[in-house]
């Protein structure tokens, strides 16, 4: 099996990570290292301590180490070459955070000892940004897809809106290497200006200048019974929050008053993983019995659900619309309901982004993180390897379709109208 090398979509949230000090905390230099009982270490010796436990890492826990077709020696060799003819510790760091690329697409995340610092002591719950959810889509030209826009923010009352593409940022175009990484030129203190070109689908390409603010990521099921049919809509947001699942149990009380729902639709195509994804919920609502396998390098856990009907939940005719920016947890709450034959598929393949990556602490004061653990169908399908392929293909990226002309979803309601 030959992993992806290429970029994938991910959603992020346009926003930038908040400063803190720290207090008592000595950053690296270039000084040698001395130990407080021990002889003295130089920063070469360091660095190469700090890649052995890096790679002793990657050896050891990468979930597609054994797997892969891909040459591991060489590569380390070649790191260890560049180490060796000695480096600053600036120099290492950009050595370290190339493997990002280097390593098989979406693999590895390299945190210097500072930004490290910055994301753990940072406040995460407010954010200064424009207020958008993105995914990144390399043709036919890389550019920025706007997933979802916060309401009341910035980017809202800019006139952005979901299905939006960003082309250029102060003129500058989005560039293939930065992938999801050209957000960060977004990103500003609250009160300034970024100059975006966009592009709405079916429109010309336009200007525009957006204030950044100060903000809450916040997001928010979107649910509606589609006119003129008992059919229930559900479009589950770029990250989760909280009361996901009781919101999509709420919805599915308020289609079922008074009527009897005849079809349900759940709307795959921009929700990523993310902590606090009602994965084991959402199964028990809509199945029953064994969903599949989590394994990583020596151990596999089944989950397996005992389903609940909830409001109809069990039995109502069941579609899922995927694309290219489906990940994670959605990609497996998919793939095994394809599977067992509970729901018919709909849309673009999706990318098999559903590993969980762990974190490793590295001698220098950095942080790694490494896909660890995955998921196995009980057919034995991988999805990982290949992604979600859905049972009826419609090649509509998210920027390309307008929310009342979708052809994804007229497939939906065809099929739903069809039994």
């Amino acid at each position: 099996m030959k992993r992806k090398f290429f970029t994938f979509p991910s959603a992020a949230v346009l926003t930038s990570i908040l400063l803190s000090a720290c207090i008592g905390l000595i950053p690296l230099d270039d000084e040698p290292i001395t130990g407080e009982y021990g002889p003295q270490v130089s920063l070469q010796e360091h660095q190469t301590q700090t890649f052995e436990a890096l790679w002793k890492a990657i050896q050891n826990d990468y979930i597609y180490y054994e797997t892969t077709d891909f040459e591991w020696d060489d590569l380390r060799s070649d790191y260890q070459k560049q180490i060796d003819e000695g480096l600053s510790s600036i120099e290492f760091d950009d050595l370290m955070r190339s493997l990002e690329t280097d390593l098989p697409a979406d693999s590895f995340i390299y945190q210097t000892r500072s930004e490290r610092i910055e994301t753990d002591m940072g406040d995460n719950s407010t954010y200064e940004g424009i207020g958008a959810f993105v995914g990144f889509d390399p043709e036919p030209n890389p550019h920025i897809v706007l997933l979802s826009v916060i309401s009341g923010s910035p980017a809202e009352r800019a006139g952005l809106k979901a299905h939006d593409s960003i082309l250029a940022i102060d003129g500058k175009p989005i560039f293939l290497e930065e992938g999801i990484r050209a957000v960060e030129r977004v990103r500003g203190p609250s009160g300034s200006t970024v100059t975006l070109t966009v592009r709405s689908p079916g429109k010309a390409e336009r200007d525009i200048k957006v204030q950044r603010g100060k903000l809450v990521s916040s997001a928010q099921l979107e649910a509606y019974q589609i006119t003129g049919t008992k059919f229930g809509y559900l479009l589950f947001p770029p990250i989760a929050y909280e009361g996901l699942l009781e919101d999509v149990v709420t919805s599915m009380q308020a289609f079922t008053t008074n009527q009897k729902i005849e079809g349900l639709i759940l709307d795959l195509r921009i929700a990523s993983s993310s902590s606090g994804w009602p994965l084991e919920g959402l199964f028990t609502m809509f199945y029953n019995g064994a969903i599949g396998e989590f394994y990583n390098r020596n151990n596999k856990q089944l989950l397996q659900v005992k389903g609940q009907d909830v409001f109809s939940s069990q039995s109502v005719p069941l579609i899922i619309l995927v694309g290219r920016n489906t990940q994670g947890y959605s990609e497996i709450l998919a793939g095994s309901l394809q599977m067992h034959k509970r729901a018919v598929i709909i849309g673009d393949n999706t990318n098999g982004t559903i590993e969980t990556s762990s974190p490793f602490f590295l001698p220098n004061g950095a942080r790694i993180y490494i896909e660890t653990t995955s998921f196995v169908l009980p057919n034995g399908e991988k999805i990982g390897y290949n992604g979600i392929k859905p049972d009826v293909k419609i090649e509509a990226g998210w920027d390309e379709v307008i929310p009342n002309q979708d052809p994804v979803i007229e497939t939906a309601i065809q099929l739903l109208e069809a039994e």
